[in-house]
């Protein structure tokens, strides 16, 4: 079963995809590696400046084009965890696929506590509206299967995560 996480900036969308590959052997991707890569490369290190690189690319190259190089990227992989789905196209794209949609709900005042404590993170206050943020909340009420992270305890989460996701990670679905 491949999965893509939903959630906005801070809620803990890396948390379970790196759970999920630690524990079931999951292949790891994510649509912003490459929008990370290509910005550091020119002294970008916002999230506003990545979030505007990788919109911008999208209207150039096609609403798809991030779907796309994290699709080419994992073929030939058997279990698939996408880390950061945001976007509404990215929902539409890996449903039709068949991957499993989950979505990360996360309370605001935990995530901007997170984000602060995220020592290459500078965390503007504006990009919280920004447009990929909303469509996130969009993605995660879509999503069928809710993973909820206000805990700071660990434990909570892998109780959370194996008590919402444990019989499609075992085979039972």
């Amino acid at each position: 079963m491949n999965i893509i996480i939903f959630g906005e900036m801070g809620s803990g969308k890396s948390t379970v995809a790196n759970y999920l590959r630690d524990t079931y052997g999951y292949s790891k991707f994510a649509f912003g590696s490459k929008i990370h890569s290509e910005c550091r490369m020119h002294g970008s290190e916002t999230r506003t400046e990545m979030q505007l690189y990788g919109q911008s690319m999208r209207k150039i190259f096609g609403i798809n084009i991030w779907c796309d190089y994290v699709y080419n990227q994992s073929l030939g992989c058997n279990k698939i965890v996408i880390e950061d789905g945001r976007q509404l196209n990215e929902y539409d794209y890996y449903v039709k696929l068949g991957y499993l949609p989950v979505g990360v709900v996360t309370e605001d005042s935990k995530r901007i506590v997170r984000l602060k404590k995220r020592v290459d993170y500078l965390v503007d206050p504006n990009t919280f509206n920004h447009e990929t943020e909303i469509q996130a909340r969009v993605c995660i009420n879509k999503c069928k299967i809710k993973i909820y992270n206000n805990s700071d305890d660990q434990k909570d989460l892998i109780k959370e995560i194996e008590d919402k996701l444990g019989k499609y990670l075992r085979g039972g679905i």
